[in-house]
C-alpha cells in the first residue's frame, strides 16, 4: 500500500512539474521593484560576502514565488497538503535541538524512552532558530493543514486524513514547546478571521443583517482591538512604561525595535545593505565588540536594509496578495455552498495564513532576517495561485503598470525635491553618506570580540568630512553629533567626545547607543558624577569597566585603568542586592 501511494504521488508531482507554466502574475511589478533594490543592497552593504549570501537567499523567495504561480491551480492541494510535513518538520528539528526537555525531567519517569531521545539532540551542532521564528512559521503553515485536513474528509482520502492529523498533532506540540505568545496569538487572529464566517452566518439569521455587513462588524471590531492593542503595546514599551518593563521578554523586544528605529533614521536615504542589522545593532546601539545575532521585525528590518522603497515594494506584494484572495472569495461565496469547489477552503488558508505572517511581522522578523528568507514571498504565491480562475493566465493592464512605475517615479521625485530643497534633508543625506563609509571600515571582520584601538584615524577621514558636513546644514543632526563622538573616543579625543555626545544626547535621551558611549566619555575624562546616572541602568556596564581595567593597563594608561576602577565601585555600590 506504501509503495502505490508513494507511486501515485511522485507521479502526481511529476505531473505538476511537466504542467508548469510560467506567466505574468499580479504581483509582477514590486516583486521587480524588489529585485532591483536587492542590487542596491548589495551597494551598500559593509561586507559583500555576507550581503552575496542573502542576496541569493531572497532571490530564492522570487524564484519559489513564480514556480508556484507556475503550478496550474489543480495541483494547489498538493502544495498546500506539503505544508504538514514542512510544519511537523520545523516542530521536531526544534524539539530534537533545543535542550527545552531540561525543564520537564518528569518525562523521564513516565516516558524514559521519549525523553531520551530529547535528551540525545540530535541536531544540536546545527544552527537553531529562535523559537520565536520556529514558533511563526508553523503558526503560518497551519492555516493550510486545517485546509487539507477538510479537503482529505471531504474527498474521503484516508491517506490524506492520517497524515495531515499526524502532522497537525506533532506542529502543536511544537508550537506549544516554543512557548511563543506572539505565535498564538497571531495565529487565533488568522483562524478566527476564518471562523467568523460560519458565525457570522448565525449572527445573520438571528438580526436583519446580512451575512456579509455581520462579518465586517465582527472581523472589523476584532481587528481594529487588535491593532489598537498593539498600538497601545508598542507605545508604552516606546515610553518606557513601568508595567510593561516587568517582563524581560518585552523589555529584550522594545529595546531592538528602539535600536532598530534609531538605525533606520541613521541610512534613511539609500539603508544599511544587506546582512548589516546585527553588525550595526551591536556596534552603534549595544557597543559592543562581540557577536550578536537578532532581528527586530520585518518591517523596520526590510526598511533599514533596503530603504524606504524596498519596504514599500515587500508591502506592495504582501497586500497585493491579500487583495487578490479577498477579491477570489468575494467570487466563491457568491455561489451556494456545494459548488464553491474545494479551492474555497484553500482561499480560506490563503487569507489565514497572510494575515498570520503580516501580525507576525509586527513583534518578529521570520523571514526577511534568517534562514528562511526563501519562504519570503511563499504565502504570496499560494494567495495568487489559489485566486486565479481555473486555466486563468494573468495579464498585466497597462493602467496597472502605468500606476506602478508612476507610483516609483514619484517616490524618486519627492526624494529629489526634499534633497534639493530642504536642509535637513541635505543634512540627512551628508550624514547616510559618511555612515556608510563608516561601517565600511569598522565593520568588515566583524565581530572583533576585542575594543578597538586608535588606528582608524586617517581612513576615516573620508566620513568625518560627510558628517562635518551633515552639522554645517543642521547642526541638530543626530547621527552625525553621535557617529563624530564614537570618532573623537576611538581618537582618545574625549572632550571632543564629550561636546558630540551631549548634543547627540540632547536630541535624543532614550539613545541606548548613545546613554552608554556618553557615560564612558564622561568616565575617561574623570567626571563620574555624572557618568553614573548614564551607566547605572546600562546592561553590561560594570563587567565592561573590570575587562577596561586590564586593558587600559596593557595600553599604557593607568589613569584611565584608575578611572575605570572608581567607576566599577560607585557601579557596585548602586546595584541591587
Amino acid at each position: 500500500m506504501i509503495a502505490r501511494h508513494f507511486s501515485r504521488t511522485t507521479h502526481k508531482i511529476r505531473s505538476a512539474v511537466g504542467h508548469l507554466e510560467f506567466h505574468r502574475t499580479p504581483l509582477d511589478v514590486p516583486l521587480a521593484v524588489f529585485f532591483l533594490m536587492l542590487f542596491v543592497g548589495m551597494w551598500t552593504a559593509y561586507s559583500g560576502q555576507l550581503a552575496l549570501y542573502k542576496f541569493w537567499m531572497l532571490t530564492a523567495a522570487i524564484g519559489l514565488y513564480y514556480i508556484i504561480t507556475a503550478v496550474p491551480r489543480r495541483y494547489a492541494w498538493w502544495l498546500a497538503a506539503v505544508c504538514g510535513p514542512l510544519a511537523a518538520g520545523l516542530a521536531l528539528y526544534y524539539v530534537t535541538a533545543s535542550g527545552w526537555h531540561r525543564g520537564m525531567a518528569v518525562l523521564g519517569g513516565v516516558l524514559p524512552p521519549f525523553y531520551t531521545l530529547l535528551s540525545l539532540r540530535m541536531f544540536w551542532p546545527l544552527f537553531l532558530p529562535h523559537p520565536n521564528v520556529i514558533g511563526g512559521l508553523i503558526a503560518m503553515l497551519m492555516p493550510f493543514m486545517a485546509a487539507t485536513w477538510l479537503y482529505a474528509r471531504r474527498e474521503g482520502r484516508q491517506t490524506w486524513l492520517l497524515v495531515t492529523a499526524v502532522c497537525l498533532v506533532i506542529a502543536l506540540g511544537g508550537l506549544l514547546v516554543t512557548r511563543s505568545v506572539a505565535a498564538w496569538l497571531a495565529l487565533a487572529a488568522g483562524l478566527g478571521l476564518w471562523a467568523m464566517w460560519p458565525i457570522s452566518g448565525w449572527w445573520s439569521q438571528r438580526w436583519p443583517l446580512r451575512r456579509g455587513v455581520c462579518y465586517g462588524l465582527l472581523t472589523g471590531v476584532i481587528i481594529s482591538g487588535g491593532l489598537t492593542f498593539i498600538w497601545w503595546v508598542i507605545k508604552m514599551g516606546m515610553m518606557g512604561s513601568e508595567a510593561l518593563m516587568r517582563s524581560e521578554a518585552l523589555v529584550g523586544r522594545f529595546t531592538l525595535v528602539r535600536g532598530a528605529w534609531r538605525l533606520v533614521q541613521d541610512y534613511s536615504w539609500t539603508g544599511s545593505g544587506l546582512a548589516s542589522f546585527p553588525a550595526l545593532y551591536a556596534e552603534y546601539v549595544r557597543v559592543v565588540p562581540n557577536f550578536f545575532v537578532g532581528y527586530s521585525n520585518v518591517y523596520l528590518d526590510v526598511w533599514l536594509e533596503l530603504g524606504v522603497i524596498g519596504l514599500a515594494a515587500v508591502l506592495a506584494v504582501w497586500w497585493g496578495a491579500l487583495w487578490q484572495v479577498i477579491q477570489a472569495l468575494r467570487r466563491s461565496l457568491k455561489r451556494p455552498y456545494p459548488a464553491q469547489g474545494n479551492v474555497y477552503w484553500l482561499r480560506w488558508a490563503a487569507l489565514s495564513s497572510l494575515m498570520i505572517m503580516m501580525l507576525r511581522g509586527i513583534t518578529d522578523d521570520m523571514l526577511f532576517g534568517g534562514l528562511a528568507g526563501p519562504l519570503l514571498f511563499f504565502m504570496p504565491a499560494m494567495a495568487v495561485l489559489v485566486s486565479r480562475r481555473q486555466h486563468q493566465t494573468h495579464r498585466a493592464s497597462s493602467r496597472g503598470l502605468f500606476l506602478a512605475g508612476a507610483a516609483v517615479v514619484g517616490l524618486f521625485t519627492l526624494g529629489a525635491l526634499l534633497l534639493t530643497l530642504s536642509t535637513q534633508a541635505q543634512a540627512a543625506w551628508q550624514a547616510n553618506q559618511g555612515a556608510l563609509l563608516m561601517d565600511r571600515v569598522l565593520l568588515p571582520g566583524w565581530p572583533q570580540n576585542e575594543w578597538r584601538e586608535s588606528r582608524y584615524t586617517t581612513v576615516l577621514q573620508p566620513a568625518k568630512m560627510h558628517f562635518e558636513q551633515a552639522l554645517t546644514l543642521d547642526a541638530s543632526n543626530r547621527t552625525a553629533h553621535q557617529r563624530l563622538g564614537m570618532m573623537a573616543l576611538l581618537e582618545r579625543d574625549f572632550k571632543t567626545a564629550v561636546f558630540h555626545l551631549e548634543q547627540a544626547y540632547q536630541q535624543d535621551p532614550h539613545h541606548q547607543g548613545i546613554i552608554k558611549q556618553l557615560g564612558y566619555a564622561y568616565v575617561w575624562q574623570g567626571q563620574l558624577e555624572r557618568a553614573l546616572p548614564l551607566l547605572v541602568d546600562t546592561p553590561g556596564a560594570a563587567s565592561e569597566m573590570e575587562i577596561y581595567i586590564r586593558w587600559w593597563q596593557g595600553q599604557h594608561r593607568p589613569e584611565l585603568a584608575e578611572q575605570a576602577a572608581m567607576m566599577l565601585t560607585l557601579l557596585e555600590g548602586k546595584s541591587p542586592d
